[in-house]
């Protein structure tokens, strides 16, 4: 049925292609080295400023905050760990903003949807409506994205995501930021 040099010859070609499937597999899974860490503390480089306005007309500019801690959280109605961050972000706000926390979503939805969300959820926070370039100024690859800025307007934190114990993560850098 088979003869012997057709079996090697399928074996050969069978093997190449095992060969060549890994090598293509292992190439798209590596990944370059990031120059930015997704999690955590960062070196304090001078936050890149940007001007939106906020659901109230308002025209938000970050390098006029110099002097607070802010937060700036990238978002959207339709993620769910953005949903859940929400209240967490809300709490925050209650509790620091007049000890010098300005807390800032940037929603990146159209603002009919966040103006429904933002009633629906009764947040206090200012939310200024998102747009694209903000949002690759600082390299927003998921979302939620939340950065700290220090009294200088320099990047002190960068987490990408939320899961529960987060906000305990959050609160504490919030704290170490407040009392610099």
């Amino acid at each position: 049925m088979f003869t012997k040099g057709g079996v090697v010859k399928r074996f050969i070609i069978i093997t190449a292609l095992l060969v060549l499937t890994t090598i293509l597999i292992s190439n798209c899974r590596r990944s370059e080295p990031q120059e930015k860490p997704q999690q955590g503390e960062i070196s304090r480089e001078e936050a890149i400023d940007f001007t939106l306005i906020d659901l109230d007309g308002i025209e938000r500019t970050l390098s006029e905050q110099k002097g607070n801690v802010v937060l700036v959280d990238f978002w959207a109605t339709w993620c769910p760990p953005c949903r859940d961050e929400i209240p967490h972000l809300k709490e925050l706000h209650a509790s620091y903003k007049d000890k010098g926390l300005i807390v800032w979503g940037i929603g990146l939805d159209n603002e009919e949807k966040l103006r429904e969300f933002v009633s629906e959820n009764d947040i206090e926070y200012p939310i200024l409506v998102g747009d694209e370039s903000v949002g690759q100024k600082y390299d927003v690859q998921g979302i939620p994205t939340t950065i700290l800025c220090d009294k200088n307007n320099r990047i002190a934190f960068r987490h990408v995501g939320f899961a529960p114990g987060m906000e305990k993560d959050l609160e504490k850098e919030i704290t170490q930021l407040l009392k610099e």
